[in-house]
């Protein structure tokens, strides 16, 4: 039956999002880069949700969208960090990155592997979510997607030296930092809900839906600046779901 293979094809999508995004960033195409990573995100919701639309949710489309999200999600992200740690100390504009040769003796500092610590940690984090049976209607780590979410709006960012947040994004000690602190963040043992509605009963979903309504409210109002304010939002709908289900 063709409509079996609907979710796997969105999920091959995903990945096609994501290796298109890679090719934008090498060929200084910053914004379609971070186009990609949206489209990646929204072909990544709705191959769940049409697999469970239409009865065929498989293991294979479990394990084929963990390697098209380590593209999409993991390696994109983490090349775009890579990229404007690579702004930073050679002092190239952002957009320029893609023209070096990395590995002339100019250019190449050890920091710029830290880029490459959550590409690693993105990989073990979704070996461990195909294993993990709590996962299934929350999170233990910040999910890929909301990470590589963040990284293209950090990506936008840093071709905008108007932007209020250009001077955080273009501190080297800030993306390092950010690079550490979230290679962590994706395998920590912190619960956050999962944002794929299984039914739509607000009793069920009423945090997502009030994230939802709110993440719209503050795109609207912030645009690319919103997206730290949105994952804060996230944190702290988790945090009170997690407290209103223990005293349920």
């Amino acid at each position: 039956m063709i409509k079996k293979h609907i979710p796997n094809a969105l999920t091959c999508l995903n990945l096609g999002f994501g290796f298109w995004g890679i090719l934008f960033l090498l060929n200084g195409k910053i914004t379609e880069a971070s186009m990609c990573i949206g489209a990646a995100l929204v072909v990544d919701w709705l191959d769940g949700f049409v697999a469970r639309l239409l009865h065929v949710a498989s293991p294979i489309g479990k394990e084929l969208d963990s390697l098209a999200d380590v593209i999409s999600f993991g390696i994109l992200p983490a090349l775009m960090l890579t990229f404007m740690i690579i702004s930073i100390t050679t002092g190239t504009p952002y957009a320029a990155v893609a023209r070096l040769n990395l590995f002339d003796s100019g250019n190449f500092a050890p920091i710029i592997l830290a880029g490459t610590l959550p590409a690693m940690f993105s990989a073990v984090r979704l070996a461990k979510f195909n294993l993990d049976t709590r996962q299934s209607d929350r999170f233990f780590g910040v999910p890929t997607p909301s990470n590589a979410l963040i990284v293209a709006s950090f990506n936008l960012i840093a071709i905008d030296p108007d932007s209020f947040l250009f001077p955080i994004i273009s501190n080297l000690y800030f993306i390092v930092g950010y690079c550490i602190v979230m290679s962590y963040l994706l395998i920590a043992e912190i619960p956050l809900m999962a944002l794929k509605f299984k039914e739509f009963s607000w009793g069920v979903n009423k945090f997502r839906y009030l994230l939802a309504i709110t993440a719209v409210v503050l795109l609207i109002i912030f645009r690319k600046e919103s997206i730290l304010l949105i994952m804060t939002a996230y944190i702290l709908f988790s945090l009170l779901q997690n407290k209103t289900e223990k005293h349920a």
